[in-house]
Order: structure tokens, then C-alpha cells, then sequence
């Protein structure tokens, strides 16, 4: 396991994971995930092409349920992020930081490992909650270094609040929304599956992201935080180039959780005690 990060460098935070399902779906829950988890209301993206709920962890990480709006054209939808991605697949994940203002540093340092990925400055975006909150906050892609996105999930993208991230992530003003049935608790564990042609490049940028020493790390993976820093797991990422989904997880489970469950048709997650 990587060194912590440096006192001056924040460890980076995991924010949210990204489960791209159909709209048919996301207006009516399946049976299978609304037995296991308590789904909370989220809201229509600004530009209206998505929208999305969210199932709100004890440690502040949250999983988004997004889909395309209805009617949207297959020219708009595949200008988007995600939208040549496969439905009911785990196709993003993202990592915050306390401060916008930190994320330069980061920026700096994955220019520094001259991997050939780079990640752009922070393009502002937001959504309206069903209550009328309006929240905003700036995202910071990854990119080559020609300027072109790059495959989704292989890299975090990181999701700055310019607004507070409790008003984003209510997950302390109503407990109830964080008590599942399955005794899910928070994010244990994030598992990359990457190809082995990018997989040393890719081991360099996150060396660069966690702001570790190569030399110094034993095994390709890193630990990140959360937003409730008191959550108990092990919270590591992993990086290995191996058959099976891109995107893989491990939650935090309580006693009486399944060792595995399958969420949505084809998404199989781990608990850990």
C-alpha cells in the first residue's frame, strides 16, 4: 500500500461513483435495488440531458444513478461524457478535494510525471434539486495531452463544490436515507480493470494523484479518504490490468449483509465486514 500523502497535499477524497442505467429505470426502481438500498431524490442536470438519484453512504460517498432524459437525440446523447457507454454499467467515478483552489497542485503534478494524461482546468456545471436548491460546482476531467477526453473510468474526474457539499450530498440531515437493507455503510474498496498497454502510465498518474513515490509503494494501490473521516475500511483504490467489468467495488457492509450482491443486471458488488 502507498505512503499517506503529504501534510501539505490533501489526500484525496472519494466523492461519488457513477452507474449510467436506462430513464425507464431510474423513474421506476428496480425491485432488486429498491430491496437493497434506500434511493434518495437527486434532480435534473443544468442543459436538462440527464438526471439522476442517489443512494447516500454513512461516509459521505454516494452512488449516482444517472440516465439520459427521454427524447434526447442519439447525436446529442453521444457528445456526451458517457454517452457512448453501455447502460447498467458502472462507467465513472470521481474524487473531491476540501478546496477548489488545491486542485492545481494536482494538475501540476500529473503535468510533472509526463505520462501523456493531464487533466483540464475545471469547467462549472450544477443542477436544481427537486426542492429548488440550486447547486453548483466545476469538474476537472482527464485528458491526453493532445486536448482529447479519454475513456471514462480510467482516471477519476474530480467534482469541486462552489456551493456546500451538504446542500450536494444531504447524507447527515436525514439518517434514515443512509440505512439500507443490505447494511451497506460506505465505499471500501474501488477496483480498476485497465489495459495493459496504459497500465504504467496510468500507475504514474495516480502515483502523481496521491502525491506517493513509486519507489515507495508496494503494490499498486493507493488509499484515499472520505468525507466522513471517522468511516472505518480500507478505502484503497487498486489498478491492474485483468479480465472482467472496467469499474469494480467493495462496500462496507454490517452484520447480516450478503458477501455479494448484484445491484443491476450485471453489477456484482463485494461487502466487507
Amino acid at each position: 500500500m502507498s505512503e499517506q500523502t503529504s501534510a501539505s497535499s490533501p489526500q484525496p477524497t472519494l466523492d461519488h461513483i457513477v452507474i449510467l442505467v436506462s430513464a425507464s429505470d431510474l423513474l421506476q426502481l428496480p425491485d432488486r435495488l429498491k430491496d437493497s438500498f434506500v434511493v434518495s431524490p437527486g434532480g435534473t442536470h443544468a442543459g436538462g440531458q440527464t438526471f439522476n438519484k442517489l443512494i447516500l453512504f454513512e461516509d459521505g460517498v454516494y452512488i449516482e444513478l444517472i440516465a439520459f432524459a427521454e427524447g434526447i437525440s442519439p447525436e446529442e446523447r453521444v457528445k456526451h461524457r458517457w454517452g457512448r457507454q453501455r447502460e447498467n454499467t458502472i462507467v465513472d467515478w470521481a474524487y473531491t478535494l476540501p478546496h477548489e483552489g488545491d486542485f492545481g497542485a494536482v494538475q501540476q503534478r500529473v503535468r510533472d510525471a509526463k505520462a501523456g494524461l493531464t487533466y483540464k482546468d475545471p469547467v462549472p456545471g450544477g443542477r436544481t434539486r427537486p426542492d429548488g436548491v440550486v447547486l453548483k460546482w466545476a469538474i476537472g476531467a482527464p485528458q491526453d495531452d493532445n486536448g482529447n477526453e479519454i475513456e471514462p473510468g480510467l482516471l477519476p474526474f474530480w467534482c469541486l463544490d462552489r456551493t456546500p457539499r451538504s446542500n450536494r450530498v444531504p447524507y447527515q440531515e436525514d439518517k434514515a436515507q443512509t440505512q439500507h437493507p443490505s447494511g451497506a455503510r460506505g465505499v471500501s474498496r474501488v477496483r480498476l480493470n485497465v489495459p495493459q498497454e496504459q497500465l504504467s502510465a496510468l500507475q504514474s498518474v495516480y502515483d502523481a494523484i496521491h502525491d506517493v513515490d513509486s519507489a515507495a509503494r508496494g503494490e499498486d494501490e493507493w488509499t484515499f479518504s472520505t468525507p466522513d473521516s471517522s468511516a472505518k475500511a480500507r478505502h484503497t483504490l487498486g489498478v491492474a490490468s485483468e479480465t472482467g467489468p472496467k469499474i469494480k467495488l467493495a462496500f462496507q457492509g454490517s452484520v447480516g449483509s450478503p458477501s455479494f450482491l448484484e445491484i443491476l443486471p450485471g453489477i456484482v458488488v463485494k461487502f466487507e465486514a
